[in-house]
């Protein structure tokens, strides 16, 4: 029986309709392979979404600014925060007033960092605070032996 529907079925279609046929069905497994990457990517979207919604739930519960994740890699770019602190030659300054007399690199260096309590992420401290010290833009400061400073002309103006 199934013999004689193939044959009944192969006498009414001709060879065009068999190739139009194939043609559609190439065309729908197309359709279906680009379904199934979008369904793909919006299953990506779907859970970036997700994330970006948890992220702003945490904010919210907290009372936080709102800090929008970059497609950056992690690891990338500034490490955290900026400390908010005074600036290094304000803190040289005031070492120098209170131990009223010249003062050696490292021992500025060390009177700051653990008297002033000023917070780094400098690998090499005492080259930055000898640069500030060296090339004394503001001019705050005078060499009165090698390795050796004291305030230039007995503070910054408008100071004690």
């Amino acid at each position: 029986m199934k013999n004689a529907g193939l044959a009944a079925f192969m006498g009414s279609v001709t060879v065009g309709d068999l190739k139009g046929l194939i043609a559609l069905k190439g065309k729908i497994e197309e359709l279906e392979k680009k379904k199934k990457g979008l369904e793909k990517g919006l299953a990506d979207v779907t859970r970036q979404m997700d994330a970006l919604e948890k992220a702003v739930e945490r904010v919210v519960g907290k009372g936080k600014p709102i800090r929008v994740p970059s497609k950056r890699k992690e690891g990338g770019g500034r490490r955290g925060k900026r400390i908010r602190q005074p600036s290094l030659a304000s803190l040289v300054v005031e070492v120098l007033q209170e131990a009223k007399k010249p003062m050696r690199v490292a021992d500025i260096c060390t009177a700051v960092l653990e008297g002033k309590q000023y917070r780094t992420r400098a690998r090499d401290f005492k080259s930055q605070l000898r640069i500030i010290l060296y090339k004394n833009e503001k001019g705050l400061f005078k060499k009165t032996a090698p390795g050796k400073f004291a305030l230039a002309g007995g503070g910054p103006k408008g100071g004690k």
